[in-house]
């Protein structure tokens, strides 16, 4: 006595076929010519569309909770967010900064920093300019084939932190100013560099 067919395979089958069929249709292998009343088209573009649908893989969201043990303040801000769904995470721009996500003393600045002359060149890396410009609202920020202002101006208002106890020479890295708050043992190599102190304790200005 046979034995029945499974019933996944009674739709699984027809329904593997038919995609198959349908992306042959759209890359032109099974593609003879429209029919009267144009439904070839409409197959064609049904077909074009499974295909693209089944080459496009899933974005898994970046992963930010390493950072945000400590900058706690960016979870919920709104440009991470975004950015963090398509997976565009904090190691991203910044680089990975394990000495400085390990340093309690935050005196060791993250690998990649932005001064302000460089942070439109950094979006338009995934931001292609051609495009930004021809976005709604920037009309009056793209002029004359150059930039005007910053992008960080409107869509990183709050990626900033509101209070730096901590403060860095973004081009050299190098530790400007700091409260002389030290968490660390003194003698820690993450306070080797550090600014020198004030009279009131806090770090001089160079």
């Amino acid at each position: 006595m046979r034995k029945p067919v499974p019933t996944v395979l009674l739709w699984a089958v027809p329904t593997v076929l038919l995609t198959a069929s349908l992306c042959l249709v759209a890359s032109g292998i099974l593609w003879a010519g429209p029919p009267a009343g144009g439904s070839g088209l409409a197959a064609a573009a049904v077909g074009q569309a499974l295909a693209l649908q089944a080459s496009a893989e899933p974005v898994e969201p970046a992963d930010n909770s390493y950072c945000l043990v400590c900058h706690t303040n960016y979870e919920e801000e709104k440009l991470t967010k975004r950015h963090q769904l398509h997976g565009v995470g904090c190691e991203k721009c910044h680089g990975p900064s394990v000495k400085h996500s390990g340093d309690e003393d935050g005196l060791t600045p993250p690998d990649i920093m932005y001064a302000k002359a460089n942070v439109n060149a950094m979006c338009m890396k995934c931001h292609a300019g051609e495009k930004m410009a021809a976005a709604d609202g920037h009309q009056d920020v793209f002029v004359n084939g150059g930039v005007e202002g910053n992008c960080s101006d409107c869509h990183g208002k709050k990626h900033r932190m509101k209070v730096r106890t901590r403060i860095w020479d973004k081009t050299t890295r190098k530790l400007v100013k700091d409260d002389g708050v030290r968490m660390m043992l003194k003698d820690s190599p993450a306070t080797a560099g550090a600014a020198p102190k004030s009279k009131h304790g806090a770090a001089a200005e160079p």
